[in-house]
């Protein structure tokens, strides 16, 4: 069998895609914080899709999320 038959997926993952991001070390406080102070959201992915849906509106295009 394929290993795509024995692979099961988060219910709140099906139909998404992953995006993954490097930073310095001992940053991610501080991105956090600044998502946080900007009205983002508390938790990463929130204040990202957040901030990136904020991004792509002001630039008249459909959000993402």
């Amino acid at each position: 069998m394929a290993f795509s038959e024995h692979y099961s997926t988060q219910a709140s993952r099906v139909g998404r895609a992953s995006i993954t991001f490097f930073v310095k070390e001992g940053s991610k406080p501080m991105i956090r914080a600044a998502l946080a102070d900007g009205g983002y959201g508390t938790s990463y992915q929130e204040g990202l899709v957040n901030m990136l849906n904020d991004l792509i509106e002001s630039q008249d295009r459909k959000r993402v999320a």
